[in-house]
């Protein structure tokens, strides 16, 4: 059961109070858990086929976007608006969609909603259809898969274009458990998207998706953000030396990523000066839970941790989480802090075609500070059999949209090189793929400054 300020969160939600924002996303809507676990390899393929930087996954019901929330972390998961103009407009305007797919259903998200992705060019598929939709939704439907041909036959029947409609069978059925094996249903699905999913324009100028700037970033750049900014820089660490000397000028570091790997037994063992974590999703495993330095990509973050130096890839960033824990947290506390991009360009935004990830930042933030060995772990580059974390259950193991595995490798893969000292990887996933770009002579994405 959810709690009253769960629910009272969710319907706020639906009223169009929420933070999340995107440039682009491909809007995915269903009812309950299993469908969306039916789609489980049309997701996949989506994410693949378009340039964004998440998806947009929505139902009506709290319980299944809990379940949501916790199999997809990485994407946006958010109730439908409530059916009237102005909320829905808010929704597009927030989350940018650039197509809509109902699995098995489109009715619960409201004739309004198919009204405005109609106006806006957006087209809508509905895949899985094992009953005709309603004769109101038909022309709004550009791509309707169904499980029948009997089915194909009531739909075309009721208007819709025989060319609209597919039948795919059922999303699923055969091997669903198996995320490694495509079922028909899943194959045919994908064939019959894929127009709709061509049709999709690239993003300006070729490159991946960002995330827009949040209300935050904006007020940031204000007079006054900038004031209040500048009022908590007191416990900030301005560069290499800086930072060095507030962590003791460790000799070994140990840095540990969220994967699997961050909880080998053999780092028991290893002796270190610091510990550098990323995030705040350890604190609930009970292992290797005293970082000196913690690398913030989750708002959360901060008022979790406590004790540590939290780092930040970029200046924008850094003023946003800054605020966020001053004026919506309403906390008082001056965070101390370390910027990468205030000594550094390396990992900056427009060096890449991708997010750096705060793994990424926080292995070089320590190859930077120059210790004699730096130790890293739990860097799985979402590789590992058992998940992407440790206890995971969840059988979804893809590389968040916006980031870059390949851009991952590379930053890595210069960061390290320059390093002098000694390096233990202690996980096999990045260290064999760090041997695999090697030996292959990978290409380099990189365009910026040196590190």
């Amino acid at each position: 059961m959810p709690s009253g300020f769960q629910l009272a969160a969710f319907l706020r939600r639906r009223g169009g109070v929420y933070l999340n924002r995107s440039r682009r996303s491909v809007w995915v809507h269903a009812r309950h858990p299993h469908e969306f676990a039916a789609a489980l390899h049309v997701l996949k393929w989506i994410r693949g086929a378009v340039a964004t930087d998440r998806l947009l996954l929505t139902s009506a019901s709290a319980q299944t976007c809990r379940w949501l929330a916790a199999r997809y972390p990485n994407d946006n998961v958010l109730p439908p608006p409530w059916s009237a103009k102005p909320l829905v407009g808010r929704f597009f305007r927030q989350l940018r969609p650039l197509m809509l797919i109902g699995v098995g259903d489109l009715a619960s998200m409201g004739l309004p909603l198919l009204e405005r992705a109609r106006r806006e060019g957006v087209p809508v598929a509905l895949v899985d259809a094992a009953d005709a939709p309603a004769p109101q939704i038909l022309p709004y439907v550009d791509v309707c898969c169904v499980r029948t041909a009997a089915l194909a036959a009531e739909i075309a029947a009721l208007g819709l274009p025989r060319a609209r409609i597919h039948v795919t069978g059922r999303l699923g059925q055969e091997g669903a458990a198996d995320a490694g094996r495509c079922d028909d249903g899943s194959r045919r699905t994908i064939a019959a998207l894929g127009p709709a999913i061509a049709s999709i324009p690239a993003p300006p100028a070729g490159t991946t998706d960002r995330t827009a700037p949040r209300r935050m970033d904006r007020l940031a750049r204000t007079n006054i953000g900038r004031f209040v900014v500048a009022t908590r820089q007191g416990r900030r660490c301005d560069g290499w030396d800086a930072l060095n000397t507030r962590l003791g000028n460790p000799a070994t570091i140990l840095c540990l990523g969220n994967g699997p790997s961050s909880e080998d037994p053999r780092l028991a063992d290893v002796a270190h000066d610091a510990l550098f974590r990323v995030n705040w999703r350890w604190l609930e495993r009970g292992v290797l839970t005293r970082p000196d330095m913690v690398f913030v990509g989750d708002l959360r973050t901060t008022a979790r941790v406590r004790g540590c130096v939290f780092g930040f890839r970029t200046l924008t960033w850094e003023a946003e989480v800054l605020l966020r824990q001053l004026l919506l947290v309403g906390s008082l506390r001056r965070l101390e802090h370390f910027t990468y991009e205030r000594a550094s360009a390396f990992l900056s935004d427009a060096s890449w075609p991708a997010h750096p990830t705060n793994g990424a930042v926080m292995v070089a933030t320590a190859a930077a500070l120059k210790p004699r060995r730096l130790v890293l772990s739990g860097i799985d580059l979402y590789l590992d059999p058992r998940g992407r974390y440790p206890g995971d259950a969840a059988p979804e193991n893809d590389f968040p949209q916006m980031h870059s595995r390949e851009v991952e490798l590379e930053i890595l893969e210069r960061v390290l090189a320059d390093y002098v000292g000694e390096l233990w990887i202690m996980n096999d996933s990045l260290r064999e793929a760090l041997a695999a770009r090697r030996s292959k002579g990978a290409a380099q994405l990189w365009r910026g400054p040196a590190p």
